[in-house]
């Protein structure tokens, strides 16, 4: 009777911790990854940088290279296009009217702003380099056009026209007013860029954003930006929140889509309004969707295919940066990093080179600065 009373005990605790799991909201990996993994998406974003002279002229260029030098300086924009640069990243769904969250340096691709000062020399010389080299055409081409003449016209014994063609002499005529316009435009461009300051030449980024879905197949730049094109509507500006919130162009989250929401009190929109779930602890468990190396592992015959990879807190937060043991590699920039509850509670943005102990995320105080 004894043994009877003590097994129906056991099973009676064991009924009761099971529901205390399940009143404090607690998932197992699986069922977060399973019921989340429809709104995270792999973000590419396809960019080139644009000069505008104090004049007016506008200069194009691809990046700058390790050693500082400028790539892909062209003054024809479609040549810029051409080479663009293209970067991945992961952004969550946090709103049914397609808004979602990455990192800022994922949506925008900003210079180091030290480098750029040292290029902008260059870039002045590299501009009169290219303006020299089109007068020169433009002189040659002068000169031809002046050459032709001759054979239009018929002079007398003392060298003076006495008749022509009109016709062929007024078009080469007005081709020359032409070129000669052209080079003088030049000719004020190149007087501006002498008497510049590097301070008044602005630099911004050209870029074209779009997603794609964990299942979905793609084959080319096409099928994100084409197919799923995005604006960008707020980065932050402290440099200690790397975050940009942007929006399909559809304004419209694919339907069956998840929807995240960020642990603790803040904007309604965005935050599940639990102070008690705010806080995170050290060596407490978190997990992470995203894609890792972006297409290089995403991209699968069945289509590209999201990650979920988890860690647990290895610092006591700081209130600037969560530190955590999730691996994260280039193309996880801009994870929801997720508690067992389902909640995020980072934004992943970064790694301490040649460690896998030390990521960083976004904590909420930021992301709560950044979205209120």
């Amino acid at each position: 009777m004894k043994l009877k009373l003590k097994l129906q005990h056991t099973i009676i605790t064991a009924m009761a911790f099971t529901v205390l799991l399940a009143s404090c909201g607690k998932k197992s990996a699986d069922e977060i990854f399973e019921e989340q993994k429809s709104g995270v998406v792999l973000v590419l974003n396809k960019f080139y940088y644009k000069v505008e002279m104090p004049g007016g002229q506008q200069l194009f260029f691809n990046g700058i290279d390790t050693n500082g030098n400028i790539l892909g300086f062209t003054t024809n924009e479609q040549e810029a296009k051409a080479k663009a640069q293209m970067l991945n990243g992961t952004g969550f769904f946090v709103g049914e009217d397609g808004k979602f969250v990455t990192n800022r340096h994922v949506a925008v691709t900003d210079l180091d702003s030290r480098k750029l000062k040292t290029q902008l020399a260059s870039i002045v010389r590299a501009s009169l380099m290219q303006y020299a080299m089109a007068a020169r055409q433009i002189q040659a081409k002068y000169n031809m056009l002046e050459a032709q003449k001759a054979q239009y016209m018929e002079y007398d014994f003392f060298g003076n026209v006495v008749a022509g063609d009109e016709t062929q002499l007024r078009q080469i005529i007005q081709e020359q007013r032409r070129l000669q316009q052209t080079y003088d435009e030049m000719a004020a461009a190149v007087r501006q860029l002498q008497s510049a300051s590097l301070s008044n030449i602005k630099v911004s980024t050209v870029s074209n954003i779009g997603i794609s879905y964990d299942g979905e197949k793609v084959n080319s730049p096409a099928d994100f930006l084409v197919k799923n094109p995005c604006n960008v509507l707020k980065v932050s500006e402290k440099e200690n929140a790397d975050l940009a919130l942007l929006q399909l162009k559809s304004k419209k989250t694919p339907k069956g889509a998840f929807v995240f929401k960020f642990a603790g009190e803040g904007n309604k929109e965005y935050f599940n309004g639990k102070a008690s779930e705010e806080k995170i602890k050290i060596d407490q468990q978190l997990y992470m969707i995203g894609y890792n190396a972006g297409l290089m592992l995403a991209n699968t015959e069945k289509g590209i295919s999201v990650q979920m990879t988890s860690g647990r807190v290895t610092q006591t937060p700081d209130g600037e940066r969560v530190t955590y043991s999730i691996p994260t590699v280039q193309g996880s920039s801009g994870s929801p990093v997720i508690d067992d509850k389902g909640n995020v509670v980072a934004v992943n943005f970064a790694k301490l080179v040649g460690s896998d102990n030390f990521n960083f995320g976004i904590p909420l105080e930021r992301i709560k600065e950044f979205l209120k």
